[in-house]
């Protein structure tokens, strides 16, 4: 029994750590949030980082970066100038790739998912270095730098950008979130403007956190898309979509008591504005009347439950 309870506990581990690499792995290969690729959001993200990056440098001292400089009568002023060329010469090589960056961000086919944002962020910290190394190795003569080798100095030099970077770009990024959080929570407080509670459904993601709330006539139809779903609904006589992180066996649940039923492995709809129930060959499909949006299938599975709905047997 004690081997059977040590057996079975190993095998829940393993399935708990492979359930969580693959977590894991789907949020690296998702695109990137769009507030992060923003011009506004790049641009307040390198002004801020050369801030950073200015005062920390001559209020902390770190490394030891004074005693870089040869001349050993240097006043604060000038050390002042001197490490802020320093940042600036460095922000500039930030700003040339945040600009290539939102450059590529505009194209409608971008894949700059979280993992290639990393990765693109790591590239910035290798050409800070490199720029770096470049200027001791020209200017050697005028700095007191440990070592001469560039290698030791490019190794040095990496380790140091990661220091002083990682926490204005962690800030950065923590803000932007935050941000946008609140400017979605304002959007979604004033779509409720003048609708009845009891005539919203509201919708919660795989966390529980309320993310839409619309009114039922509103609210057309739900479409799958992996461990996502795509909900349509309209506003103001235009179509809206809002893309949520939850399963749609969890959705389903959460409407069970509303007239939003699933009609197929990858939909629901909303019976209540069905206008048109086709059959085409084998297949069925239901019509909503709404401009723009396309038929919904409905599954032999899911069939003859949504045929109870919408013609209800005396």
């Amino acid at each position: 029994m004690t081997k059977f309870a040590q057996d079975y506990g190993m095998a829940c581990r393993a399935r708990q750590h492979r359930t969580i690499m693959i977590e894991y792995r789907s949020t690296l290969f998702n695109k990137v949030p769009k507030y992060l690729l923003e011009k506004r959001n790049q641009i307040m993200m390198v002004l801020f980082v050369s801030i950073f990056a200015i005062a920390f440098i001559n209020v902390f001292n770190p490394f030891d970066s004074k005693a870089w400089i040869k001349d050993t009568n240097i006043t604060e002023t000038k050390y002042f100038a001197w490490s802020s060329m320093l940042v600036l010469m460095g922000m500039a090589v930030v700003a040339l790739s945040r600009v290539i960056m939102y450059m590529r961000s505009k194209k409608a086919d971008h894949n700059i998912t979280v993992l290639k944002y990393i990765l693109w962020v790591f590239g910035e910290v290798l050409l800070l270095s490199g720029a770096f190394t470049l200027l001791a190795v020209i200017v050697r003569n005028n700095l007191s730098l440990p070592t001469n080798d560039p290698v030791e100095i490019f190794t040095t030099a990496f380790k140091n950008t990661i220091a002083i970077l990682f926490i204005p770009y962690l800030i950065c990024i923590m803000y932007f979130s935050y941000q946008e959080r609140s400017t979605k929570l304002k959007e979604l407080m004033g779509e409720n403007i003048g609708f009845k509670s009891s005539n919203l459904i509201s919708i919660r993601d795989s966390r529980g956190v309320l993310q839409l709330s619309v009114a039922k006539e509103n609210l057309l139809y739900i479409e799958s898309a992996d461990n996502y779903i795509c909900i349509w609904y309209q506003k103001n006589d235009m179509l809206k979509k809002q893309l949520m992180r939850i399963t749609m066996k969890d959705i389903s649940e959460q409407l069970a008591d509303t007239n939003i039923v699933r009609c197929h492995r990858s939909y629901m709809v909303n019976l209540d504005l069905v206008k048109v129930m086709r059959r085409e060959k084998e297949n069925l499909f239901l019509e909503l009347g709404v401009p723009n949006v396309k038929e919904i299938p409905i599954s032999k599975t899911y069939g003859e439950k949504v045929l109870r709905r919408l013609v209800p047997i005396s």
